[in-house]
């Protein structure tokens, strides 16, 4: 409801957008979703029609939780399939 997301007990700030996707992959613990469905699921990309950006917002997200916890991998890609929350 807050819409806040904590790494070892520490809040990470996170874009609107970046809080979106780490939401909707925590919603479905250890399911992978391919860049094309998170862009499909997660929505509200008005004027970004490439799923590409998807994989730019995992990066800035894995920089965020990683400057705050480096002991672990977040945000795991699966290769050849997608990304899923570790």
């Amino acid at each position: 409801r807050s819409r806040t997301v904590t790494a070892a007990g520490r809040p990470v700030e996170l874009t609107r957008r970046e809080f979106d996707i780490v939401a909707f992959l925590s919603k479905h613990p250890g399911q992978v979703f391919d860049r094309d469905r998170i862009h499909e699921r997660v929505g509200g990309w008005e004027n970004e029609s490439d799923s590409q950006v998807v994989t730019e917002h995992i990066r800035r997200i894995r920089k965020k939780l990683a400057a705050v916890d480096s002991s672990q991998e977040f945000v795991e890609t699966v290769w050849g399939v997608g990304y899923k929350l570790g």
